[in-house]
């Protein structure tokens, strides 16, 4: 069934893809959305959204997660507390690369786990790195150790795809790091009971 779900959301997508090039009757975003919405369709399930109600999710409309069926899609995280005040915004943790990595990752932790997830269903991890903003001289290699290490402290069971890329800036000066993910909710067996949780064998009347 999850495979016969899929292959119509791909083709909707294909669809779009076929209807938009062809620029005859209808445009590319009209394609966009009729594909949109049959790949909804055949999901059975509208977008769940999640945000930590920081002031620039209003502004840019848009949320920190968007939960389609089993698949969970993490925007971009920045070196930010989850925790808003009444302005909308959160603590800044601007200082080294390892502090603003890890509160990336914390960032992302909190999404999936909002929808019941862990970081073990982490299937992609996208890293924008800028080790000095705006100074083309630096290069994200420097940091690979400290990367590396929060990386394996976060993900232990290393079963996720991962990018790094070098850019030259992030948004704001001080920012070094970007991340977001793609994690799958996959459905755990269930238990068999225990040997103390089986009732006890009826006694025969005689």
């Amino acid at each position: 069934m999850n495979r016969y779900i899929i292959g119509i959301a791909f083709s909707a997508v294909l669809l779009a893809g076929v209807l938009s090039g062809c620029g005859k009757g209808i445009d590319e975003l009209k394609a966009r959305e009729i594909a949109k919405e049959e790949a909804l369709k055949a999901m059975g399930q509208a977008p769940e959204k999640f945000g930590f109600g920081v002031a620039w999710e209003k502004e840019w409309s848009y949320s920190q997660g968007t939960k389609v069926g089993n698949v969970i899609y993490v925007a971009g995280q920045l070196a930010h507390g989850q925790k808003v005040d009444d302005k909308g915004m959160p603590e800044f943790f601007m200082g080294n690369f390892e502090q603003q990595y890890k509160a990336t990752l914390e960032n992302i932790k909190a999404v999936l786990a909002h929808y019941g997830a862990t970081m073990d269903d982490v299937v992609f991890l996208q890293n924008f790195v800028a080790p000095v903003s705006r100074d083309k001289t630096m290069k994200a290699g420097a940091y690979n150790p400290v990367a590396a290490k929060l990386v394996r402290e976060y993900f232990p069971k290393g079963l996720h795809a991962m990018t790094f890329v070098d850019v030259v800036a992030l948004y704001g000066d001080k920012q070094l790091v970007e991340t977001n993910a793609i994690a799958v909710i996959t459905s755990k067996p269930a238990e068999a009971p225990s040997a103390e949780a089986a009732p006890a064998p009826a006694e025969e009347k005689k």
